[in-house]
């Protein structure tokens, strides 16, 4: 949930979460799994600069998205040929509301896939590119045990756009026959260029090797493989969130239980699910018990 404020403000205090940032005049968003508050800059005038979650600053991001929705739309409704009608506008999900369909999602899943598979809260990538929380951050991946699961889930959301990262056997140590130690990144808008996050995944991943006591160096992260397949492509600038939930409940579905790049990208292409069963998914969340 999003809140607004004029006052100083700081990140809430909590046994967990502990680190401040600089008094701003801010926008809030709490996140409801590690009970913190992410700090977004308000714009004041339409000609200045606004900071993101992350702290990156662009020109204009209310803008950004406007113009990527319709940039969107007119390529879908030029690609359609009237064979599929846009879907009716969607609310952006915000990361709580983000967070509580995952964890619904989650408990669906048998205790197997949940023995072999974990996946962070949203707002981690956010607050690990923020210097002072950077360690708490990496604190917690490290309590999470990643090296023991074959797969690990990382929603990604930057620039107000949400992606997956998902991590493939990081506990192995080189690449074996049967899996593969490997980053898979699931963007449905390839428009908007995915591959300008991977000096900081990389930077992640070094960070997350490191703070665990791994032997990994740099070198070796650097050759570890970022693949990012042609997935089905979002309709409108504000389903990205929806995509990133159905892309986690279809991987753990269908993905094999080892990951080889002998088979990549297996199901992971461009027509791998339907729009429609993506509307069918979205309209159900609500209704998971």
């Amino acid at each position: 949930m999003q809140t607004r404020t004029t006052s100083r403000k700081s990140l809430a205090s909590s046994p967990n979460c502990d680190h401040q940032v600089a008094d701003v005049k801010q926008d809030t968003e709490v996140s409801p799994r590690c009970k913190i508050q992410i700090v977004y800059s308000r714009r004041r005038k339409k000609s200045e600069p606004v900071k993101d979650a992350i702290g990156s600053v662009t020109n204009s991001l209310p803008s950004y998205s406007s113009n990527m929705s319709q940039k969107v739309q007119s390529k879908r409704k030029r690609e359609s040929d009237d064979k599929e009608e846009l879907c009716k506008p969607r609310e952006k999900l915000d990361s709580g509301s983000f967070n509580a369909y995952l964890e619904k999602i989650w408990r669906g899943f048998s205790e197997e896939k949940k023995r072999r598979c974990t996946y962070f809260d949203s707002l981690w990538f956010s607050l690990y590119r923020v210097n002072s929380s950077k360690g708490k951050v990496l604190s917690w991946i490290k309590k999470s045990h990643i090296f023991s699961k074959a797969y690990v889930f990382v929603p990604i959301v930057c620039w107000g756009h949400w992606n997956l990262l998902i991590l493939c056997h990081f506990g192995e140590n080189s690449k074996t026959n049967t899996r593969s130690r490997c980053m898979l990144l699931l963007d449905s808008l390839a428009m908007a260029n995915p591959r300008r996050l991977e000096p900081e995944i990389r930077r992640f991943v070094l960070d997350i090797y490191q703070t665990a006591d791994r032997p990994e160096t740099k070198n070796i992260i650097s050759r570890i493989p970022l693949l990012i397949p042609k997935v089905p492509q979002q309709r409108d600038g504000s389903e990205c969130g929806n995509f990133v939930l159905y892309f986690i409940h279809l991987f753990l579905n269908l993905a094999p239980d080892d990951f080889s790049m002998e088979g990549y990208p297996y199901f992971m292409k461009k027509d791998w699910f339907t729009h429609e069963g993506l509307d069918r998914f979205s309209e159900g969340l609500d209704s998971m018990t």
